[in-house]
């Protein structure tokens, strides 16, 4: 039988001290390239240097710019994604979340450098598989604004995520201009939107052209003189203003709070903002 000696101790020893200087200094040096904009819990908003597909120089972006807020909402809730166990698309990411990610984002593109995108982790409640419950998911992304074209490429779509997950060893990932992450999931295309390009499975653009969807206008069928001088019908009662939506806007933030996702500064903030518009 082989005897373990002190002196292998010491050489084992050395090596976990080599790994754990490499890693910090990888972490230094990533964290070198990026600009934290806002952090909250494990989500975040950050400027981060632009890459560049493997062999091609990178161009410049159009940075910085102001993109309307309206406008920057639409085109992120319009995106849909296909996931290989659900048979119907659902949107990429959640009306909630937008509400607390696009304002963010907006002041990253103002920030932003030539050589800066603007990177970020959303978290937000979807539904789980056979969609009896809700359970919060990740989706990062890389965004960037060139040749008149806001381009957006996707990471983690709507990940599983842990919160006791250690964030340096299991880091959230931004989507790459070199190719797409691990995922048999797919974005998909806009049909009657010319200018939306869907360039990959994961990389999505809108051009200044691109407007959100407008819904039909139900046509009114024309009534005939005979009808409309027939006896009087009795007139429906005006419904109350709808308060479904407010009060599930209103549940949805506190189980983002319960669930540690915003923080008590933003439940307040979205909170008040929720019943001023009532």
């Amino acid at each position: 039988m082989k005897t373990f000696h002190v002196r292998d101790a010491g050489r084992l020893s050395s090596v976990f001290v080599v790994l754990v200087v490499l890693l910090v200094f990888s972490s230094i040096s990533a964290a070198a390239d990026v600009r934290m904009l806002w952090q909250s819990r494990d989500q975040f908003v950050a400027l981060e240097r632009q890459d560049s597909p493997a062999g091609v120089a990178a161009i410049l972006n159009d940075h910085p710019v102001e993109i309307p807020p309206d406008r920057l909402t639409a085109m992120l809730a319009s995106i849909t994604l296909q996931l290989p166990d659900n048979k119907t698309p659902e949107q990429l990411i959640t009306t909630q979340s937008l509400e607390v990610l696009v304002p963010e984002l907006l002041a990253g593109f103002k920030k932003a450098s030539p050589g800066e995108d603007v990177t970020f982790a959303v978290i937000g409640l979807h539904r789980s598989l056979y969609g009896f419950a809700k359970s919060p998911k990740v989706t990062t992304g890389r965004a960037f604004y060139k040749g008149g074209s806001l381009n957006l490429i996707i990471g983690f779509a709507q990940k599983d995520f842990n919160e006791r997950e250690d964030r340096r060893l299991s880091p959230f990932i931004p989507g790459s201009r070199q190719k797409p992450l691990e995922g048999e999931w797919q974005l998909l295309p806009q049909p009657g939107q010319n200018d939306f390009r869907l360039t990959r499975k994961d990389w999505v653009s809108f051009g200044d052209k691109w407007q959100p969807a407008v819904a039909k206008t139900p046509t009114v069928e024309k009534i005939s003189p005979a009808v409309q001088n027939g006896p009087a019908q009795p007139q429906p009662v005006k419904p109350g203003k709808d308060l479904r939506k407010p009060a599930e806007r209103l549940t949805t933030l506190n189980e983002l709070k319960e669930k540690g996702l915003i923080s008590e500064e933003e439940f307040r903030s979205k909170r008040s903002e929720i019943l001023n518009g009532i």
